[in-house]
């Protein structure tokens, strides 16, 4: 049986659009499937999107079966289309989707018809047992499927508890890892552990993998990290595509102590708190012993009143301190921010907007607030009627998506000025010239990468300077022109990730 996993692509958004982390999820459940089939990889990020050429070069691979990872809303329409295009040209083929999209909208992914079944939740083991089975996926735990005009629910499958058991990716299935880089940096990602304890009402990971935090050993930990650094050999990135890798402290200690003792070159990144960062300062400075370059973390708003009704649980005061603390032990702070939540005024989005440029981060993500399907943000503005857009592709964490948000043209220029206060500002660019230090380094990093975004962002700025002249009266007319799109990733890539099963 010949089996083709597929990482999809959809409207090209956001930091995908400057690099791309590895598939991880599929590769994981490559990994594990290739025991029951004969197991080839595809990613289609860059390459367009022609649905037909997309379809003729999937079914040239000869699959038997084929799987979609429906990860993020920009990826929806694009897999709808291309399963359309696929059952089209050959009916017999099994089609299967998974990913926390799919999840989430299991009625939306089956509806039309041509899907055959949506596996629900982490995808490991449910595949192999459908893969065993010849491709009968009914009855199988975690898996819905059509019957007729019907759409059967099987019931949830357990989470896995002894997350250990889950194999290493097959990363050779996909030789070709050149646009796995970020500047002079190829990017490999380690999953250490599953889900996240915390409430965020923005997120859809809590309810994915149901309010657990699941981790893995540190032995299996290292294992992993040193799977990477026995194949590539040149300067690397790991990544940790866990939700939250800070979320036992002694554990991380304990990683990064392994990963100093190994004397590596390689850089590590990871997502965190700031409220357990503050509490955790002589674990931060063994995250900087251990070349930790970058530790993303959720700001969001400084907005108390914000903070509280999105259950963030933090406090400006912990993000102040957590900056403090990883500046001092030489690690960047890659910061996420929210514009456009809930009952947020306009002043209060502008607010968000100013503090964005004076909160010391060295690479800013900033997104507009989405009812990700998952999310306790999605069911409460879909049942009181909040949800204005229902086409996912304007789902890109860029575009207003609920009443009472700011217009797309003040949200983009709210950004825009942001990011030039970040990536224009004296501090950031004098770093580009300070002594090589993880910071620098970052930073200049993140030059090279956005480049010439950067430089849209700096020729806005003459342009603007040129209006404010001629409207004095000292200088000729300049054509304005319409401000790009500023990077941000969405929810299920907010580190470039893409966890197995999600």
């Amino acid at each position: 049986m010949r089996l083709v996993l597929v990482m999809p692509t959809g409207v090209r958004v956001g930091y995908d659009d400057y690099f791309s982390s590895s598939p991880l999820g599929i590769e994981t459940l490559a990994a594990h499937a290739r025991a029951h089939a004969d197991v080839a990889l595809i990613d289609m990020r860059g390459r367009g999107h022609d649905i037909d050429a997309h379809a003729d070069q999937l079914l040239a691979m000869q699959p038997d079966v084929l799987g979609i990872s429906v990860n993020s809303a920009p990826h929806t329409n694009y897999a709808l289309a291309l399963a359309k295009a696929l059952k089209h040209r050959q009916p017999d083929l099994l089609l299967l989707v998974g990913g926390q999209q799919a999840t989430f909208l299991t009625h939306e992914m089956l509806t039309p018809g041509h899907i055959d079944a949506v596996i629900r939740g982490e995808g490991e083991f449910a595949l192999c047992e459908i893969l065993a089975a010849k491709g009968n996926y009914r009855g199988v735990a975690g898996v819905s499927w059509r019957d007729g005009d019907a759409i059967r629910n099987e019931p949830d499958r357990p989470l896995i508890q002894e997350i250990d058991t889950v194999l290493t990716p097959a990363r050779e299935l996909l030789a070709d890892r050149s646009r796995y880089r970020m500047g002079a940096y190829r990017i490999e990602g380690v999953e250490s552990s599953r889900g996240c304890p915390f409430a965020c009402a923005f997120c859809s990971v809590r309810n994915f993998h149901r309010g657990k935090w699941r981790p893995k050993s540190v032995s299996r930990v290292m294992r992993d990290i040193d799977d990477v650094l026995a194949r590539y050999s040149e300067p690397k990135v790991i990544y940790f595509a866990d939700d939250n890798f800070c979320n036992d402290m002694e554990r991380v200690e304990a990683i990064c102590r392994a990963i100093v003792e190994r004397r590596t070159k390689a850089y590590f990144w990871c997502q965190g708190r700031v409220d357990v960062l503050a509490r955790n300062p002589a674990v931060v400075e063994w995250m900087g012993k251990a070349h930790f370059s970058a530790v993303l973390v959720g700001l969001e708003t400084p907005n108390p009143r914000q903070l509280k009704e999105s259950r963030k649980g933090i406090s400006v005061e912990q993000m102040t301190r957590a900056t403090e603390l990883l500046h001092a032990n030489d690690i960047g702070l890659w910061g996420t921010f929210i514009l456009g939540l809930p009952g947020e005024t306009r002043e209060e989005t502008e607010a968000t907007g100013a503090f964005i440029g004076a909160a010391d981060v060295d690479v800013a993500q900033i997104t507009v607030a989405t009812p990700v399907p998952g999310s306790d943000l999605y069911d409460k503005a879909k049942a009181s009627g909040e949800i204005v857009e229902h086409n996912w592709d304007a789902y890109d964490f860029t575009s207003p998506t609920m009443k009472d948000q700011l217009p797309r043209a003040d949200m983009d220029a709210i950004m825009h000025r942001a990011y030039s206060q970040v990536y224009l500002s004296k501090r950031f660019l004098l770093s580009l010239f300070s002594k090589r230090t993880n910071l620098s380094r970052l930073r200049r990093t993140a030059l090279r990468t956005f480049a010439s975004w950067i430089w849209i962002l700096a020729k806005q700025g003459l342009r603007n300077w040129f209006t404010r002249l001629r409207r004095l009266g000292r200088a000729p007319a300049v054509v304005e022109t319409p401000l790009p799109i500023p990077p941000a990733a969405a929810i299920s890539e907010s580190a470039p990730v893409d966890a197995a099963g999600e």
